[in-house]
């Protein structure tokens, strides 16, 4: 199964940054502007590894609220939130979103973008855990494990 990450950006230099440094990392990439387009974009594919997001998107749609809607129909869906808001800003809330969720401060080097994409992933409540989990429990053709 590839590993496809959905990054959600409407800073269309900071996207670019973004997508070249996980396409470097073997991500397969899909990005978005805003966040309809973002929805759209997830029911179009069979499976997503990861989001990254920011938080103030145009169109309307926030951050958060993406985040809601796509893990209403994949929970656990890991999420790295990038973001310029200082944590206690009322608008960089994250309650009530689920997890696994990390945050980030703009700017972001790509060396932190990677480490926080790394962690929601490593977290045993992500869905891509629990499939990483299903897949090596599950014998191969040859019955060696990897």
């Amino acid at each position: 199964m590839p590993r496809r990450i959905l990054v959600i950006e409407d800073e269309a230099f900071i996207a670019m940054l973004m997508e070249d440094t996980l396409l470097e990392a073997g991500y397969e990439v899909l990005t978005a502007n805003n966040g309809e387009t973002a929805l759209r974009l997830a029911q179009s594919v069979s499976h997503l590894t990861a989001v990254v997001t920011g938080i103030d998107l145009s169109g309307g749609m926030t951050g958060q609220a993406v985040i809601r809607s796509l893990r209403q129909t994949m929970p656990g869906l890991p999420v790295v939130v990038v973001t310029g808001f200082h944590p206690s800003a009322r608008e960089a809330d994250l309650r009530g979103i689920g997890g696994p969720t990390t945050r980030l401060e703009k700017p972001v080097a790509p060396e932190a973008l990677l480490a926080g994409l790394a962690e929601v992933l490593a977290d045993p409540h992500s869905r891509a855990c629990r499939q990483l989990r299903r897949t090596r429990a599950a014998p191969s053709n040859d019955g060696s494990a990897w």
